[in-house]
């Protein structure tokens, strides 16, 4: 007995060993493996979607889809649909055409409005509070007529210093004024003691005072400065109307009387250059002279005594050949 046990052993042991193995499945890795497709689909559904709304709100939407898109996708991502615009007729138009043209049609009213608006209007619109209230201490800040008023004396005031504080024997052979206080002088003095006493007052009076080094050539007593000149507490309500358009002529004859009373003969007042403000216009004049600086001098001042509505934004003095060639640029607000 025990030896045919051991046979049947053996056999169903054989047969163990021919059977081919059984292969389970993996229910969580085949689950994973399927969301893992259905979220690449949804990803790549998803870009084609994005990519195809951004080349419609870039480009507009194509011949072969005008009209078949909603409106409201087309609204949501900033597409235009030519056939969703165009006028149905008798004046009637669709929502995105109509909106345009009520725009266009408010804006060319609006425009028309303040073309035919005077000047009184203009003012009357605007807030004095707001405006007058704010406080002004720069030359930036100022309003154009205080701009004037401010330009008279701060020229003014710098040929006056200068007449005042230089030396006999120290003569330029440049200088240049520029509003708002911007300084440029060069020259020479005849004694050292001299250059360094121009120099010193002049220095006493500015801001950002600066003197360049001297070349070696240079003599000792060459004189070369620049900065910003301290203008004192000058007379902002020196004017306070604009020039009207008919008075243009009487002003500028004014200026030429002032001009012939400090002997300078200016070129220049015919042509003037004219920027248009809207509420304003701004006449500005080159005008040249061979003077010297007393003459110069002469006028500013009497310029700064009188009622004539014109500021002075650069005057220039340069020796040329024999003379000194003096230039001015004068500015005029005019309104009609």
């Amino acid at each position: 007995m025990i030896h045919l046990n051991l046979i049947e052993a053996a056999e169903r042991s054989s047969l163990m060993e021919n059977v081919n193995p059984v292969h389970v499945t993996d229910v969580r890795a085949a689950r994973k493996s399927s969301k893992s497709k259905l979220l690449t689909i949804g990803l790549a559904a998803a870009f084609v979607v994005v990519a195809f709304s951004c080349f419609l709100s870039v480009f507009g939407v194509p011949a072969p889809l005008q009209g078949a898109l909603p409106e409201a996708y087309l609204s949501l991502i900033g597409a235009e649909d030519p056939s969703q615009a165009l006028t149905l007729g008798a004046g009637q138009t669709t929502s995105a055409g109509g909106l345009l043209e009520a725009e266009a049609a408010a804006e060319k009213a609006v425009l028309k409005m303040r073309e035919g608006m005077t000047v009184k209007q203009v003012v009357s619109e605007i807030n004095p509070k707001a405006l007058y209230n704010n406080s002004r201490t720069n030359y930036e800040s100022y309003l154009p007529l205080e701009k004037l008023s401010y330009q008279k004396a701060a020229s003014a005031q710098f040929l006056t210093f200068l007449s005042t504080a230089t030396p006999d024997d120290v003569g330029f052979s440049d200088c240049i004024f520029q509003t708002p206080n911007y300084f440029y002088i060069r020259g020479v003095a005849a004694k050292p003691t001299s250059q360094r006493s121009f120099l010193e007052r002049l220095k006493a009076v500015s801001a950002d005072f600066r003197t360049p080094p001297l070349p070696e050539n240079a003599p000792a007593t060459d004189i070369t400065a620049f900065g910003l000149f301290n203008v004192s507490t000058p007379n902002l309500a020196a004017i306070t109307n604009f020039v009207k358009s008919a008075e243009v002529a009487e002003e500028v004859k004014a200026l030429k009387a002032l001009a012939t009373n400090a002997k300078l003969t200016f070129k220049g007042l015919e042509k003037p250059s004219v920027e248009d403000f809207g509420v304003y216009k701004r006449y500005s004049y080159t005008l040249s002279a061979n003077s010297d600086f007393p003459e110069l001098h002469n006028f500013a001042t009497a310029l700064l005594e009188s009622p004539v509505r014109v500021g002075v934004t650069k005057m220039e003095m340069a020796f040329a050949k024999r003379d000194i060639q003096s230039s001015m640029q004068l500015v005029m607000f005019v309104v009609p």
